[in-house]
């Protein structure tokens, strides 16, 4: 996928939806997976033809030197894998890995959805858990004038039939069944290379036969393009975000620790503000991001249920405190604080 990561990565923390970072890693996860696994299904299947053609060659020859030629049934067997001690059935391997192909593919794509949710809409974003996220996100995005170009690549690719096969592979072998491809190679007799999905109904369309190693590919191509097609509207739409206006990623702290052996004494963290609590709204969404000057960027789960905020270049003119909302058991990045107004004192307490 010739994207830059890094670049958008950055852009992603610049806007504060860097929430949407996980999804992007789990997309080129999976995007890795898809490669792998298309490259598995060639190689594997050359690897068994030209191992079939080795061993014909050989029985050929044999037969030409001595009158005679015999095959048992482990000969047959040259095509199998040799993997971390195992013997595996090569056709065995060949359907497993065609089904991982399309079941990779689809999560990509699906994926795309849990990224423009968090980058787009912030904290107006749907749940990452709902059910419905696909068709709520795409129903969203065309209520926004802005996003205009972005819904109409998505419902270019809701049509396409790359697609459309993609996703009926996928739901097919999750909910009807999984024997779907068909492997048949000719020994001695005759030149038949049968390397197939098979046709099949699903939602009352049919899909006809087609060769394995076309349909990856054409499919890997087609992700491939449509993934970096998306990937980049998304990128120029990130000013655009409906809502990111609570966040903040910049956290101050002070430690003191203790001259004897018992270490760390405390630790505190602060909000810097210019005059006084009015300029932050009654409740605030906190991720600290650390972004080096080479651009890299660190996060860490923000495990600290109190924020004192202070006024901006002062070390001790406590304004408030901002304390933990949705506790700790959340998959949210951006935990939610509530502020309010405290003293010096609370802050030495």
């Amino acid at each position: 996928m010739s994207f830059n990561l890094k670049e958008f990565q950055k852009d992603l923390a610049y806007h504060k939806v860097y929430d949407a970072w996980q999804f992007i890693e789990s997309l080129r996860e999976m995007i890795s997976y898809m490669e792998l696994s298309y490259q598995l299904l060639v190689n594997v299947y050359n690897n068994r033809v030209d191992s079939l053609k080795a061993l014909e060659s050989k029985v050929l020859q044999e037969r030409l030197e001595t009158g005679f030629a015999s095959i048992a049934e482990n000969d047959l067997h040259c095509t199998h894998l040799k993997i971390a001690g195992l013997t595996v059935n090569d056709s065995i391997f060949l359907c497993k890995t065609t089904l991982e192909f399309f079941h990779y593919a689809r999560v990509s794509m699906d994926i795309l959805f849990q990224i423009i949710n968090a980058a787009l809409f912030g904290d107006k974003a749907f749940s990452i858990s709902d059910k419905k996220l696909i068709s709520k996100v795409n129903k969203k995005l065309g209520t926004v004038p802005s996003f205009y170009k972005l819904k109409k690549l998505l419902d270019e690719n809701r049509k396409n039939n790359t697609f459309l096969y993609l996703q009926a592979f996928d739901n097919y072998i999750k909910h009807i069944k999984t024997i779907l491809v068909s492997i048949k190679n000719s020994f001695l007799l005759g030149s038949n290379n049968e390397f197939l999905i098979r046709d099949f109904v699903y939602d009352h369309k049919s899909y006809p036969p087609v060769s394995v190693l076309e349909k990856v590919k054409e499919v890997n191509d087609y992700v491939q393009q449509k993934v970096l097609e998306i990937l980049s509207e998304v990128k120029e739409q990130l000013p655009n975000c409906l809502d990111n206006k609570q966040r903040i990623q910049n956290i101050a702290f002070k430690q003191v620790v203790n001259k004897n052996p018992n270490g760390l004494n405390y630790i505190s963290f602060f909000i810097d503000v210019q005059n006084d609590l009015s300029e932050l709204p009654k409740e605030i969404k906190v991720f600290p991001l650390i972004v080096k000057p080479s651009g890299d960027i660190y996060s860490f789960d923000f495990r600290f249920d109190k924020i004192f905020i202070r006024k901006k270049g002062s070390k001790a003119h406590i304004l408030g405190c901002a304390e933990l909302k949705n506790g700790l058991n959340t998959n949210e990045f951006y935990r939610i604080y509530k502020v309010h107004p405290c003293g010096i004192e609370e802050y030495q307490n």
